[in-house]
């Protein structure tokens, strides 16, 4: 009989003997694996979502910001139009506010970037000027307070006590913003002029964003404005995508400890599995070594039973840990301010089914040295 095939028959004999043991091995394996994959497939699927957020609330390479919430001048905005490699400058408002007791953000746009802010309309259309008591309400406002287009809404600024009725005109999906986050509930679309009188600063904006021209860096562009504008706080898309990256990446740093736990019990569990192995089949080797099998046969049957747990635990983990990955997005979902999507990136699985294998192989060295350095006449001689 070959050493392949009777290492095959010790694992199957004492996997069927040991079937809830092996099971156990197979689980923790799993779930450490899991763990890993669900976690891995989570922070892709949040990055991704991230950057299409960013990437829609920001139209434009370069974002100008004031000192406070809305103290970008408008005659400001002219003079950076009129920079070299500026394509388009998009002015735009965006604070909280409340319709009635609802708190919402206010977002004030001039009607020619209504394309930009808004995917689609559901019911009405836009707005056709900068003034006028007119507004869109996002479709999950709409839905919330039961809005029908040609509805009154009164809106509240964030300070002050003055308030002002506007018409639904349209309800739409929104486009540029960042998903509904703490007490707003949803957002509500202004003409530009009426944004600016309703928070009292006329001829202010809250932020511009700057599309530039094709092949143009956006760093010379950014430069540019900072000369021209020195007061203010200038971005680049990539430098704003690259700040939520680093706070998305010291949570998965964190998290990341979760599958070093999940992982080291895997480690654990299959080190005493293939120890106890060992331990039981003590006689067996010892007459194994003595019929004349080499210390490399010996470590084969147990290496090889390690490596059986292991790819069965990589398979299991990964199943579980995609089962898990939607589960974790459902839950991040229904917080509404990520919505990430579902990708199974193959490096990803195949990097947790090595680490299962690995694993459970690395884990077995030490009851594999302890298997090869038996003695097989202490042994038969303590028989």
């Amino acid at each position: 009989m070959s050493v392949w095939r009777l290492a095959l028959k010790f694992v199957e004999r004492d996997i069927l003997f040991k079937k809830l043991i092996a099971a156990l091995t197979i689980l923790a394996i799993a779930s450490g694996v899991a763990t890993f994959v669900s976690l891995r497939i989570l922070s892709l699927g949040s990055r991704t979502a991230a950057m299409n957020i960013v990437q829609q609330v920001l139209p434009g390479e370069v974002v100008v910001y004031g000192q406070g919430l809305y103290d970008v001048s408008e005659d400001v905005l002219s003079d950076i139009k009129r920079l070299p490699g500026v394509k388009d400058v998009t002015p735009a408002i965006l604070v909280t506010g409340y319709v009635g007791r609802n708190a919402v953000f206010l977002l004030g746009v001039r009607p020619e970037d209504i394309k930009n802010v808004v995917s689609r309309f559901v019911d009405g259309q836009p707005f056709t000027g900068l003034t006028g008591a007119y507004a869109i309400a996002d479709v999950g406002l709409a839905r919330k307070l039961g809005l029908k287009v040609g509805d009154k809404v009164t809106v509240k600024p964030p300070y002050g006590t003055y308030f002002k009725q506007y018409e639904v005109v349209g309800i739409a999906e929104v486009a540029m913003k960042i998903e509904e986050i703490g007490a707003a509930g949803g957002y509500l679309i202004l003409p530009l002029r009426e944004a600016q009188n309703l928070l009292g600063r006329p001829g202010y904006v809250s932020m511009a964003v700057v599309k530039v021209e094709d092949g143009v860096d956006p760093q010379e562009v950014k430069t540019l404005i900072s000369l021209v504008y020195p007061g203010s706080r200038v971005m680049l898309r990539e430098e704003v995508i690259g700040v939520v990256f680093k706070v998305m990446s010291l949570i998965e740093g964190l998290l990341l400890s979760t599958t070093l736990v999940g992982l080291a019990v895997a480690v654990f569990g299959t080190t005493s599995t293939i120890t106890s192995t060992v331990r039981e089949h003590q006689r067996e080797i010892a007459i194994m070594r003595a019929g004349g099998s080499s210390r490399r046969d010996i470590a084969l049957i147990f290496m090889l039973e390690s490596l059986v747990y292991g790819v069965s635990g990589g398979i299991l983990g990964i199943v579980f840990g995609i089962v898990g990955a939607q589960v974790g997005i459902e839950v991040v979902s229904s917080y509404g301010f990520l919505n990430p999507p579902l990708i199974l990136e193959p490096a990803t699985l195949l990097l947790g089914f090595l680490l299962a294998a690995g694993l459970s192989v690395l884990s077995s060295l030490y009851p594999v040295w302890k298997a090869t350095s038996i003695r097989p006449v202490e042994v038969l001689k303590s028989e």
